[in-house]
């Protein structure tokens, strides 16, 4: 009984803060390469407030004895990569259902686990750019997971992002539905 009515709790306070957001400017990266929006494209959802964390490790999580060495985390099944369009670092439709479902995962590991987890969110990048530009937009991407996530009750102690550009692929074939792969944020858990 008690799971059922924390499990609509945290659903009443996403639906809360989405309409809270409704009226925030979407959030993009802008590039000299980026390609137009066709007037095709679904309508963007709006941005999740603007509460940037720093790059690893996050203020509060520096200060809460956050784990320091990237190997500590390891995978978690449950927890879904966020694609990205390309030369983009705003998370759209897909990308907010996969995070919202993140993020219910992690508040419940905290508030019915009482889990004491850290999140390392790892922004990575397709190969189609310059390595600095690639290191640049992923770490936007990290970051924008990582509002995503602290709009949605996941602690800033508990969140760390990391940039990796495209030195670390999640497909090395040359097609475009494998570039599509590497534009994604990728999530890994350091367990207490």
């Amino acid at each position: 009984m008690r799971l059922i009515g924390l499990a609509l709790a945290l659903d009443v306070a996403l639906l809360v803060v989405l309409a809270g957001c409704a009226q925030q400017a979407k959030t993009s990266v802008s590039s000299t390469t980026a390609q137009p929006e066709s007037p095709t494209r679904p309508p963007t959802p709006p941005a999740v407030p603007e509460q940037t964390p720093t790059t690893t490790p996050t203020d509060s999580a520096a200060t809460s004895g956050a784990p320091q060495n990237l190997d500590e985390f390891t995978d978690e099944p449950a927890l879904k990569d966020v694609l990205f369009e390309p030369n983009r670092a705003d998370i759209v439709r897909d990308g907010a259902s996969i995070m919202m479902g993140n993020a219910r995962w992690l508040v419940a590991r905290w508030l019915v686990d009482n889990r004491d987890y850290f999140v390392l969110l790892e922004g990575h990048t397709d190969a189609k750019e310059a390595r600095e530009d690639n290191a640049a937009l992923a770490e936007l991407r990290a970051k924008a997971a990582a509002r995503f996530l602290l709009a949605m009750g996941v602690p800033e102690s508990r969140l760390l992002t990391v940039s990796f550009g495209s030195d670390r692929p999640a497909c090395k074939d040359r097609s475009d539905a494998c570039a599509a792969k590497n534009r994604r944020v990728h999530f890994r858990v350091k367990r207490p």
